[in-house]
């Protein structure tokens, strides 16, 4: 049979090929790159016991934490939050060149690059310093909040004065914080280290408490008290409470604490001597 002229002629079976799609070319498996393939063999080959030496001395954790602080470094190259201020809440002893040093930043240090939890633990390691919190504050803030140790007295050393905590921690304020002038005053060498044995004496007879002015550490062994009406108490070396309560059971019937007297000695055990503000000495009951 003849073909037809006019006829398309017919494709054949094989023609019917399909196109290819163009072939993608892929980057190298993350196993293949030079810098983790390194860093695999250096793993594989310290494997065994001086892998487990290696682990056993903190090795991987420093190389941890170096690429932690790689990583800070580079999140402070690139990063558009610039540090510009320092903002601190609940300061009113600790001065503020202290908290910036503990802080360790300056203007234009990256804000996502500080550590946080550093630089809490930096700000309580400040003597006054009870705890902290530091938070980032977008864009440009770091944000600190302070809670202080509680000044309980000042003592006075010489021609300088000092803020004492119920601890006897010491701080040199940049100012006196408010109601300072109603806290108790206190001198003598090594009086700080001894204020917490005279706040526990003084719970014992809150209505000397009230009326207390000043104490004064004696010798490196014991308390004068100071009275607000200028009567001083001179308490024993030991029993020192059971001394104070003696006097005051005496003080109401006797009202020895708001007549002529200027001292009265209670140093001596079962003996009380008053003093009158002329200098006599009378000795009186116990």
């Amino acid at each position: 049979m003849k073909a037809d002229p006019t006829e398309a002629p017919r494709r054949r079976d094989y023609d019917r090929r399909k196109k290819r799609a163009p072939i993608k070319k892929i980057g190298r498996p993350f196993w293949r790159q030079p810098l983790l393939l390194g860093l695999i063999v250096l793993l594989l080959g310290s494997g065994g016991a001086g892998g487990w030496w290696a682990w056993r001395e903190g090795w991987l954790v420093e190389a941890r934490n170096r690429l932690d602080a790689v990583g800070l470094a580079i999140v402070g190259a690139v990063t558009p939050f610039k540090l510009v201020d320092v903002s601190v809440e609940g300061r009113d002893y600790v001065e503020r060149s202290a908290i910036l040093g503990a802080l360790g930043v300056k203007a234009g240090d990256s804000l996502l690059g500080i550590d946080l939890q550093a630089s809490r633990q930096r700000l309580e390691a400040i003597d006054w310093v009870a705890s902290a919190t530091v938070e980032r504050r977008l864009p440009d803030t770091l944000y600190v909040t302070l809670v202080e140790r509680r000044a309980v007295a000042i003592w006075q050393n010489g021609d300088e004065y000092t803020l004492i905590d119920r601890d006897g921690r010491t701080v040199r304020a940049s100012r006196m914080p408010p109601g300072a002038e109603k806290l108790l005053l206190l001198g003598g060498p090594g009086a700080p280290e001894h204020v917490g044995e005279l706040l526990l004496l003084l719970a014992y007879e809150p209505a000397v408490a009230r009326e207390l002015r000043s104490a004064v550490w004696v010798g490196q062994r014991r308390w004068n008290l100071v009275l607000n009406n200028g009567v001083e108490i001179w308490l024993p070396e030991e029993d020192a409470v059971a001394a104070l309560q003696q006097l005051v059971k005496l003080d109401d019937k006797h009202k020895l604490l708001s007549r002529e007297f200027g001292v009265v000695d209670l140093r001596l055990p079962d003996k009380l001597y008053l003093k009158k503000r002329s200098g006599d000495a009378t000795p009186g009951p116990v």
